[in-house]
This record gives C-alpha cells, structure tokens and sequence, in this order.
C-alpha cells in the first residue's frame, strides 16, 4: 500500500505539472523536475532574477538531466522579460525602478538589449527628478555617483553646478566648474559666479541640533529619575531633515519598546525651545536615522566626495557633549579602515568626544562633511569611533525612502587573506546557499571586477539593491567557476539568522573562527575536536588550534546584550593537551557577511 500511495502522489504532481514556456518536468529526473517547477513558479510570480539564479545554477550542474536547450530557452525568457519590464519604467519614466533592473541585465552581460543606458545616464534622470521635486540632497547624490561613473553629459555638469551653489558646496562646485572648463562647454555667468565659499565654523553650528529623547520616569531603587537619552544631529536638507545615530532615537522605532518616548530637537541659538520631531528612516547596521522637523535650519551641511582622510590629519567635531550646546571639539584621525561595524570602515578619532556627541558632524580641517560621530570608548580616553559618510551617503537614498534601511548581500560569511576572499560559511537560504557556493571557495571576482578586502566588495553591493542578478567568478579547487546570483535583502544579523536556520556547530565558524566535528560522545556529554582555526579569529587568540579535542559544557546566545558565549574544555595542543576551561565570547555583529 505504501508503495502504491507513493505512486499516486508522484502521478498526480506529474499530472499537475504544466508545459509553461515549452518545458516539461515529467521529461527529467525527479530532483530536477523539482527544480524546474521551482524556475516555473517563479516566473509567473515574476520573480524573474532568482529565476535566473535557478537555471544558472542548473547549467553548471554536472548531475542536471534537464536538457541544455530547455534551459537556454528559459533563460532567454527571463532576459526578454527583464528587458521588457525595463522599456516599461523607462517608458512610465520610473528611472529609480529601472535602475535595478538595468543593473541586472548589465550584471548577467545582458546591457546591450537596452543600448541607449547606462547607470550613469539612469542617474542623471534620477537626479534630474529628484531636483523637480525638492529633494536636492538625493539629487546631489545621484549626480555625483553619475559622475564618478563616468557621466558624460552636459547638462550633468549643469545640475551640479547649480546644486553646489544652492547647497553651498564649494568641493563639488569646483569640481564640476574644472570638469565644464576641461571639456570646454560654455557656461553663463550666473553659474560661474559668485564662486561658493567654505563656510565658517560659525555657520557650520548654526546647522547642527541637539536631540532630546523624553522617555518619561525611570525607576530605581524605589525613586524616580528622568529618563532622557541626550544626542546630536545636522540638517543635510533646507526642509528640515536631518542626520544623526540610530541609538539616540531607536525607541521611538524599536517595535520591542513599549515606554513613553518623545523626540524633540533644540536649534543651536533656541536652546531654550523644543521643537517635535519624527523618525523618517533608520539603519540599524550603520547606526544612522533620519529626522524630519517642522523648521527651516539656517545652515545644511552637504557631502562632497571621498575626503581621502590621512593618519595625522586635523578634524573637529562640533556637537551637545553632555547636553552642552554648540560645542566644537578638535583632533586628530588616529587611525582609518577599522572594522567596527557589520558593513564599512570606520574613522578612529582622537576628538573628545562624550555622551551627547552621538549623531553630530566631522568635518576635517577644510570644513568638508567627512563622517558622523558614533562611539566612543568609555574607559580609554581619546579612542572614538566615527562613520565615514562614503558609507552614509550610500544609505542616504534609503534613509529618505522612510522606515528601516533594507540592503542586499549574497549570504556568504568570507575571511580576507593572502590567496583572495574565501567563503567559509553560507546562510542557508540565501543566494549563495541556493547558488551552490560552498566553504574553501575564492571568490576571484564580482560582475567583472576582482576584490581583495571584505569592505571594498561590501561597498560594490551596497551600490545595488535587491533582487539584482550579479555575476560571480570563484574557483574551487583549482577549477574556475561563474554564475549568476540573485541578491536578497540581507539580515540585520546574519548570526542570528543563521542561528535559527543551521546547526550550531556550523555557525561556529564565522562566529568564533573555529570549525568542529563530533567524535564521540559518552552519556550526555558529546566529544568533538578542531578542525579549523582562523588566523586571526578568537579561536585564534585564544590558543584553539587543529585536532585539539574539547567537549561543550555551555552555549549562550544575549540578544538583548548582543553577544554569544560558548564554554569548553578543551586538551590544547599547544599546552601539551593539559585540560583546561575556556569561555569563547563574540559578538553577534560580525562583519565578514557579504
């Protein structure tokens, strides 16, 4: 009976099963008529890039039944649909929607089906409508990023032009008056002067804000006190928007809050006045939000392209220290690149810096906008952290979009060495798991362009979005491989996502930079030993090292703390495999996802 219930099920799923585009399921094996189905389905759901990812996935498989022609057919549907839908935005001049997928087409080699674009010519409208309709600080973005990527038209050197002179960005201005000179276009008189001047350090505080957080009485110990979280911001639109950290203001946004909140503003010169104010936008991962209020700031500060920071170079900081007003602070950078976020570098900055700081301006010493001031540690004096506002302004188009910031990834946890970018981990379920990517693989190259450094590919993707199809050159084990992979929208944390979708040895990996196999076990105690350690990990720097054999005695994951704790005794080699109790601890933020 079993055997016959099973042949039922199966003939009627195959009686089920469609000839969509031509393709029959029935005609291939099992598994692979599971995947076909799965393409299929897709497709009429019009997710037509993980689509894509399927049957690239399937023409590199040496164990595919399917024949090649019937891929090859269905993979010339989903680029003629993705084509069509592009005509389709570019017709309705929804220039923001087709970007993406133009970046899919241009990602799969596909660009030529829409031979009059480019990214940068999408930017340019972009920009253009973004002016139209008052939102010049994405308009300055777009128009800058079209012209990093080689933007040729004139009419794009105009529109910078006349933004850095409604902004009062003498970088970009100048930079957009040489370009015009260079190709020798003829500008008007009004556009060359006046020449915009850098702003003092005066007006430059007349832009930034302090944020107050009324989170209502907080009891303790039987007393009440005041409950207020202090921060800073500064207006980047005429509108009233403005930047400043996600900390400060997350319990206005934060769905797991559930006290009083009230966010206010004070202007620099009304310190005496509160003025509401609302979340538009967040990111979690970089620590920003964007705050509307109902004022017209004297000042906005506005962001002219990479600063190219050098060790040694002088920097101020102006912000609410404690809650003092309109405090400028000056220093040093210590250090560039540090990795103390999921995603980008950091600045390190001697600046003083204090509670209150949070969310206020950096400026270096030709007063250009050159990162957002974020952390500081408490017990070392002089050691704080700022976000470098390359990253910020990445985020800024979703920022204005309104909620939290969503980016895309592939799903691969990577570590950076001398042999290139090794994936040593996939998030099951994500396009690098779906796509067949697997630990030990070097990933050579991302839509052409090869990477040697975890933040720099980071930055390639946060230039995209999801689901934009890329391509993706690796080689395993000696052998070259490429295919096409869908990007999804990435996680706030990768560990946790991993946490609830994998075992968790596995996730030990990326998490503490070791990887275990099970031995052995005796009654309720299970024996495993190393068999990797990462150079550089906390396994590493704890003194874990391969065939060391170890037992778990404790696994615990704080979310409210954000860290993980793993608890083993373990016989190191290095120790003459003399026993001993370690504690493992990392936390859940780790920043080798791509």
């Amino acid at each position: 009976m079993k055997r016959i219930g099973i042949l039922l099920v199966s003939m009627v799923v195959l009686a089920c099963s469609t000839t969509r585009g031509g393709i029959a399921p029935r005609d291939v094996g099992d598994l692979d008529s599971v995947r076909l189905e799965s393409v299929l389905e897709k497709l009429e759901d019009d997710r037509l890039a993980e689509a894509y990812q399927d049957i690239s996935f399937l023409m590199r498989s040496p164990d595919d039944a399917i024949p090649d022609e019937e891929l090859e057919q269905l993979s010339r549907r989903v680029v003629q649909e993705l084509a069509d839908s592009f005509a389709r935005r570019i017709e309705e001049r929804q220039y923001a929607q087709a970007l993406p997928i133009y970046q899919s087409l241009a990602g799969i080699g596909k660009a030529d089906l829409a031979p009059q674009w480019s990214v940068p010519a999408l930017l340019l409208r972009m920009a253009e409508s973004s002016y139209n309709t008052g939102d010049k600080p994405l308009a300055f973005y777009y128009a800058q990023r079209a012209l990093a990527l080689g933007g040729q038209e004139e009419q794009l050197l105009r529109l910078l032009l006349t933004l850095s002179r409604e902004l009062g960005n003498a970088t970009v201005y100048g930079l957009a008056l040489r370009e015009a000179e260079q190709r020798g276009i003829e500008l008007p008189d009004e556009v060359k002067t006046p020449e915009v001047g850098v702003p003092s350090v005066d007006q430059m505080v007349k832009g930034t804000v302090t944020i107050w957080v009324n989170r209502g009485i907080k009891l303790e110990g039987g007393m009440g006190f005041p409950d207020r979280v202090i921060g800073s911001g500064f207006f980047i639109d005429e509108r009233g928007y403005l930047l400043t950290n996600y900390h400060v203001v997350a319990s206005e946004v934060d769905p797991e809050y559930e006290g009083y909140s009230r966010l206010y503003i004070r202007l620099s010169d009304r310190v005496e006045e509160k003025i509401p104010a609302r979340v538009i936008g967040y990111d979690r991962i970089f620590d920003l939000a964007l705050v509307k209020a109902e004022v017209t700031p004297e000042f906005s500060f506005s962001y002219g392209g990479s600063a190219d920071l050098t060790v040694g170079g002088r920097i101020i900081a102006i912000g609410s220290p404690a809650g003092l007003e309109n405090t400028v602070t000056s220093g040093i950078v210590s250090a560039t690149g540090r990795r103390f976020l999921q995603m980008g570098d950091a600045i390190q900055v001697d600046v003083p810096i204090n509670y209150g700081n949070s969310g206020g301006p950096l400026l270096d010493e030709n007063g250009r906008l050159v990162g957002i001031v974020f952390a500081g540690i408490e017990q070392f004096e002089g050691v704080n952290f700022a976000i470098p506002f390359d990253w910020v302004e990445k985020v800024l188009p979703r920022l204005y979009a309104g909620k939290e910031a969503r980016h895309p990834w592939l799903g691969a946890a990577i570590q950076q060495g001398d042999g290139g970018l090794e994936v040593i981990y996939t998030v099951p379920g994500s396009p690098a798991d779906r796509a067949g990517l697997r630990e030990g693989d070097i990933i050579e190259a991302l839509n052409g362009k090869s990477y040697t450094k975890i933040g720099d590919i980071q930055s390639a993707l946060l230039d995209l979005d999801h689901p934009v199809l890329v391509t993706l050159n690796w080689k395993r084990e000696g052998r070259s491989l490429q295919g096409a992979f869908s990007l999804a929208e990435r996680p706030y944390s990768p560990i946790e996502e991993s946490l609830g979708k994998d075992l968790r040895d596995n996730v030990l990996l990326p998490l503490f930079g070791m990887k275990i196999e099970r031995t052995g076990s005796f009654l309720w105690r299970a024996d495993y030993a190393v068999r990797r350690v990462l150079p550089g990990s906390i396994a590493d720097e704890t003194g874990l090292s391969r065939d060391d054999p170890l037992s778990i005695q404790g696994w615990e994951v704080d979310t409210d703390n954000r860290y993980a704790l793993l608890r083993i005794y373990v016989k190191k080699r290095k120790s003459g495999f003399l026993e001993s109790a370690v504690q493992l601890a990392a936390y859940l933020e780790t920043d080798i996802f791509i």
